[in-house]
């Protein structure tokens, strides 16, 4: 399952917009959220990944993920959010973010119960957030597929 999610978005993976990884849980498929959002927004840039959600819908729908639950987790960066903009917190952005794209999936196809989210605002970062390169990869949409062993 990991070996066909890599094929599946070499593109993407190639032009960063995307990273497969996996860990105890199962496939990560990471979405950088510059890539997928409007900045300081949760709404998806549709114009922008339509063609992406579509392919990882299918690929939630698909024989090589049957059975399986998904999980889509929200991340930010540390910085703080713009006290005028319409987040109170980071909290609220990264669950924005995660209901959104599961909207979009399910919008295309994917089957609602089998999805679980979380907002993990800047709690979780996979590098520093003392760079602007650092920042930018700890902005990002996770969407786990679960191994059996991690409903």
């Amino acid at each position: 399952s990991l070996k066909k999610a890599t094929s599946l978005f070499q593109p993407e993976i190639k032009s960063n917009k995307v990273r497969i990884t996996s860990d105890e849980r199962g496939v990560v498929i990471t979405l950088a959220s510059d890539g997928f959002f409007r900045p300081a927004s949760a709404q998806v840039d549709i114009e922008a990944t339509r063609d992406l959600l579509v392919r990882l819908a299918e690929f939630l729908k698909s024989e090589a993920v049957a059975g399986r639950k998904f999980r889509i987790e929200g991340h930010t960066d540390s910085s703080a959010i713009d006290p005028s903009g319409p987040w109170k917190s980071n909290w609220e952005l990264s669950a924005a973010r995660a209901i959104n794209t599961l909207h979009y999936l399910t919008d295309f196809g994917a089957d609602e119960r089998r999805f679980q989210v979380a907002g993990f605002a800047d709690t979780m970062p996979i590098a520093s957030n003392a760079t602007e390169e650092g920042r930018a990869y700890n902005r990002r949409v996770d969407i786990i597929v679960l191994d059996p062993a991690h409903l």
